[in-house]
């Protein structure tokens, strides 16, 4: 099924897909957030259930992502098919997860999802945690917080369970030392690039070989099929522009959405702070206490929080770290800080502050914003508010007549146009890989536009979403079967290919002269006089090394190591037509160094790899031993 998906996709879709269907169910927990009474089951896990309600929530959203990376919203019964089995078998997977993670003891601290969250960038404005932006991004998402935020946790909890596992794991000298040696290893090299376009030359090509060149290679000059439509767009923008407005319901719409307009009051905050969570000891928290109750003294004696934080870390202190953070908006903070933050004026300084990850003293900085708009000062917002969410009514109303009309009169666009207010658009002839702007250019246009079913009948399609705020409704008024175009017309063309291929010939034969003296062992210095190339000559190159091509580190590493004094020699064609010619001179292992940072991650490395491997056997395992009771005529 997965190769059936993969045909069906284009281009990076195909690549993406199937860790996609993985992704959208990484270590829920199911039965936690889901499990509620009345519903039915569709499988049990060690007596756990995994109700209808979480099974249809996951395969709704799992199929709208297979909708929009096959680019048809109608999947086959196959393809439903699988879309359900992929959904229960990613439930049980992610129950028997959960099910691990309870029964290892594992827990993750509500600071810890916290802190987890305002770190993507995805929820940030000007590199600061929005709020209002992660509620906005997950309810589009179709999740509430509480929803996502107990996914993280599971996420979390997951990857803390896999660390345990390759923490357990160990790599052995001989092992690390291999790797080391070869990962680390240096060469010495000689290349020189042929570069194609130097062997371009404008000589005459005569009339014969340019027929001969014409004929043997049709496919070089096809001229692509192609279709011209016409088409009607309903856009709720365009539509916006037609609203009228009056005073009075601008107010109304203004009074409903106040909120809207207020400017949201920030502060920013200088802070002090130990860190201690839930998991510290009572012994940590006492010393963390008392590291803050210290610095709190300085404060006191009026040193600012710059000087505190300089004087802890000349005494070796290091506990005490300093923060700044500019123009919060509140309830992004903990709630003790954000208390103090926002109910304090401009200046003042907190006593302790006790959180769930530490002790803290905060400062309260600059204060901008606030409540303080009123309907004069954003009254031009709120009238583009206001035609906006009229239009999108008017949007819907619509849409409804331009599908139904363009369906019942199906050879023609002019009565739906008529009733819409819309206009019938004609295009210009393009092809499937048109890659120009706007509405032609729309993956979802082409792939209609080229509908066997419409072209041959020369009806109107469906409505197809563009946006939630465009429709476009089309049909195929001509058609263009794939031709091949004349000699007349491609025949610049065909000379500049003669000449190429030319080319690539002469700098064939340059390159094998070149190898061939190279391997009866004449230097590169001393090539014969009529061969004129220029040499470059790197010791000890890394295959990293910023200053050599990547495809002559890539082919020099692939090699073998040369023996002796008798150097590796290597003529490589580039993806442009260009040749590499390498010589591997010399090549040194590298060493093994307990304390070299490199070795390090190559260890680290090695044990995630391996910890991969164990973590999905592990899971395949657990998975095998659990009871699993699956209940598909509930689905």
């Amino acid at each position: 099924m997965l190769g059936v998906i993969r045909d069906k996709a284009s281009g990076w879709i195909a690549g993406i897909i199937v860790g996609a269907l993985v992704l959208s169910f990484a270590f829920w927990g199911v039965s936690s957030y889901f499990g509620q009474g009345g519903d039915v089951n569709v499988a049990t896990v060690n007596d756990s259930e995994i109700k209808l309600k979480s099974f249809q929530q996951s395969f709704y959203t799992l199929r709208k992502q297979m909708q929009s990376m096959l680019q048809d919203d109608a999947l086959s019964l196959e393809e439903e098919a699988f879309v359900k089995e992929e959904t229960l078998k990613r439930l049980i997977e992610a129950e028997v997860v959960n099910q691990l993670i309870k029964d290892n003891g594992l827990r993750i601290t509500n600071s810890k999802v916290v802190e987890t969250i305002k770190e993507l960038e995805y929820f940030k404005n000007d590199e600061v945690f929005d709020r209002d932006k992660y509620e906005r991004r997950i309810i589009s998402m179709g999740m509430e917080p509480a929803y996502f935020e107990a996914q993280m946790r599971m996420d979390l909890l997951s990857e803390q369970l896999q660390a345990g596992l390759s923490e357990s794991l160990f790599v052995l000298e001989s092992e690390l030392s291999n790797v080391v040696k070869l990962k680390s290893q240096t060469r010495d090299l000689t290349y020189s690039i042929l570069n194609i376009a130097s062997f371009i030359e404008e000589g005459v090509v005569e009339d014969s070989e340019i027929d001969v060149f014409y004929k043997a290679n049709p496919q070089r000059f096809i001229e692509p099929e192609k279709v011209k439509i016409e088409y009607i767009e309903l856009n709720v923008d365009e539509i916006a522009e037609s609203i009228i407005s009056d005073e009075e319901s601008l107010k109304v719409y203004y009074n409903d959405n106040k909120n809207k307009y207020d400017v949201v009051e920030q502060r920013s905050i200088t802070k002090l702070s130990v860190k201690a969570d839930e998991e510290s000891s009572a012994e940590d928290k006492d010393k963390a206490k008392e590291v803050i109750n210290s610095a709190i003294l300085l404060v006191k004696e009026g040193k600012n929080f710059e000087e505190v934080i300089e004087k802890f870390t000349e005494e070796g202190k290091g506990s005490l770290e300093f923060s700044e953070h500019a123009y919060m908006t509140k309830g992004v903070m903990d709630k003790e800080l954000d208390e103090f933050l926002f109910d304090s004026d401009e200046g003042a300084v907190s006593g302790l502050i006790e959180t769930d990850s530490g002790f803290n003293i905060v400062k309260v900085g600059e204060i901008r914003g606030g409540p303080k708009n009123v309907y004069e000062t954003v009254a031009d917002q709120v009238n583009k508010d206001y035609k906006k969410s009229e239009a999108k009514l008017q949007f819907f109303e619509l849409s409804d007549q331009l599908t139904n009309l363009a369906y019942e009169h199906s050879d023609t666009l002019e009565f739906a146009a008529d009733a819409v207010g819309g206009v019938v658009v004609e295009s210009e002839y393009f092809s499937r890989d048109n890659v120009q702007d706007g509405i032609l250019g729309d993956s979802k246009i082409i792939m209609t536009s080229f509908k066997p079913d419409l072209i041959s009948n020369g009806q109107n399609s469906e409505a197809i979403e563009l946006t939630d705020d465009r429709i476009v409704v089309l049909r195929v008024v001509d058609h263009k079967i794939a031709t091949t175009k004349t000699l007349d017309d491609v025949r610049d063309d065909v000379i500049s290919s003669i000449r190429l291929q030319r080319a690539a010939e002469k700098i064939r034969e340059t390159k094998e002269a070149i190898t061939k003296q190279l391997k009866i062992g004449v230097a590169p210095e001393n090539l014969s006089s009529n061969i004129e190339v220029e040499w470059t000559t790197v010791e000890k190159a890394t295959r990293d090394d910023v200053n050599v091509s990547r495809a002559v580190l890539r082919y020099a590493f692939q090699s073998e190591k040369p023996a002796g004094n008798k150097p590796i020699i290597l003529s490589n064609r580039l993806g442009s037509g260009d040749y590499a010619i390498i010589l591997v001179t010399a090549a040194y292992d590298g060493k093994v160094d307990e304390d070299d940072e490199n070795n390090k991650k190559y260890d680290l490395e090695l044990r995630r790899n391996r910890g991969s491997t164990e973590w999905q056997e592990f899971l395949q395992n657990a998975r095998n031993n659990a009871d699993v009771r699956l209940y598909k005529d509930n689905i």
